[in-house]
């Protein structure tokens, strides 16, 4: 089993306000990945800062997980990590990418899982992004992450032991700066 964790803590200093609550398409940026979420068909957590999205994760019946704010995506990762049940695998999603569907999202799943690796990652045409995927042997490694550390550096000198899928190039566009 998998519990997506969707990483919503971050401070948008590069766009200039809160990103997350912005309308992209008609619909606030952060809706994208619950909507996402919702059609994976897996236990899914909210990792964000009070008053930001608790309430929407409380919504979509989503767990969530109050983490300071500009603690950086380590304790965000970390944060996530702890709420996962023993034995299930992690996977990390950021809620600024609007264009992956649910169906892709429940794909990438389903298949790292069917792949027996113990890592998965989403590339296109070569570039990495997210989501990512740890399976629970990783649980305390990602729980001890702090500051700006991110789930990469797992990934390194792992590449036998990594599951990629290759998806398009839109999914992976995140939104840092306005559109």
């Amino acid at each position: 089993m998998t519990r997506l964790i969707l990483l919503a803590a971050g401070a948008s200093r590069r766009f200039g306000e809160q990103k997350l609550l912005a309308s992209f398409e008609g619909k606030p940026l952060w809706r994208y990945a619950f909507e996402a979420a919702a059609q994976a068909a897996v236990p899914v957590t909210v990792v964000t800062c009070r008053g930001l999205l608790e309430g929407e994760g409380a919504a979509f019946s989503f767990q969530t997980v109050l983490v300071p704010e500009g603690q950086g995506m380590g304790a965000s990762v970390a944060a996530g990590a702890g709420s996962a049940l023993p034995g299930e695998n992690l996977c990390f999603f950021v809620c600024d990418q609007p264009h992956l569907p649910g169906w892709g999202l429940r794909k990438f799943i389903q298949e790292f899982e069917a792949s027996g690796r113990p890592l998965g990652r989403a590339c296109a045409a070569g570039r990495y992004g997210s989501p990512t995927i740890f399976s629970a042997a990783f649980r305390a490694a990602l729980m001890a992450f702090k500051g700006e550390e991110g789930g990469r550096s797992l990934f390194a000198g792992r590449e036998g032991e990594t599951w990629c899928q290759e998806v398009p190039s839109l999914w992976l566009r995140d939104y840092d700066v306005p559109w």
